[in-house]
């Protein structure tokens, strides 16, 4: 099921949960990912499903094959992206899908400028700046003011939840500091993903950040919950009308 953060004359976007799909377990309904051993006619059959939500056709999305950068590129057509972490379009119509199981999806929309973007923020993602570098590309390649600019993360790992041996620990502890070290062995990702944005400019109500655990919640994909990481994705998706 698609649940909808925005939704105006100009945009729509939102974030599924497991439900309303056709996928057998241990998959569990609506996973939209290809590459998860999940059949791909289950899968293709559940894009088309939210592409009816959507109101568009399945062959309108623009998707990443995800490996943890910060790359990204602007999207003119629909299909998949290799080897990427992010996707910018102006295009009406092309629907930007971030596929995740405990990475945080993220949603960016410049309505001055008519511009959607997507981002994968994992670990290696976030201690990148994928998020920054988001609106860093925007501001410099598209003249978007970040002030302007609304961002939407969604559900994704929680601190509580999200525990990391101490080489990472020690690893982000000296690139960014205390700040999003929880208990001495867990992550912040969420919290981090918001400070990088807040210092491109973004204002803060502007932020919109998720605070469901989809490890906790079972409404949620989660790779590190499922047995044996076998577990479908759950999607962010922006399109521009």
């Amino acid at each position: 099921m698609l649940q909808k953060v925005l939704e105006t004359k100009r945009v729509v976007a939102g974030f599924t949960d497991r439900w309303d799909g056709v996928s057998k377990p241990p998959y569990n309904t609506l996973n939209l990912a290809l590459r998860v051993g999940d059949s791909g006619k289950d899968v293709l059959e559940n894009r088309q499903l939210l592409a009816e939500k959507l109101t568009i056709k399945p062959s309108n999305f623009a998707w990443m094959n995800q490996v943890h950068s910060d790359k990204i590129v602007p999207v003119i057509k629909s299909g998949e992206v290799l080897k990427t972490d992010g996707l910018i379009t102006t295009q009406p119509e092309l629907a930007l899908m971030v596929l995740v199981a405990d990475c945080i999806p993220i949603l960016f929309y410049d309505p001055k400028q008519k511009i959607i973007a997507v981002a994968h923020a994992g670990r290696e993602g976030s201690f990148l700046n994928i998020a920054g570098k988001m609106i860093l590309k925007l501001q410099k390649e598209y003249n978007s003011n970040p002030q302007n600019i609304k961002v939407y993360l969604g559900p994704s790992i929680q601190k509580e939840c999200y525990r990391v041996d101490q080489k990472i620990i020690k690893r982000f502890k000296k690139q960014w500091g205390e700040k999003y070290i929880y208990n001495n062995t867990n992550l912040d990702l969420p919290l981090l993903n918001q400070d990088q944005l807040l210092k491109t400019g973004i204002k803060k109500e502007n932020i919109f950040v998720s605070k469901i655990c989809n490890h906790c919640n079972q409404n949620y994909f989660s790779y590190r919950r499922a047995e044996n990481n076998r577990t479908g994705r759950f999607g962010g998706i922006i399109m521009l009308k």
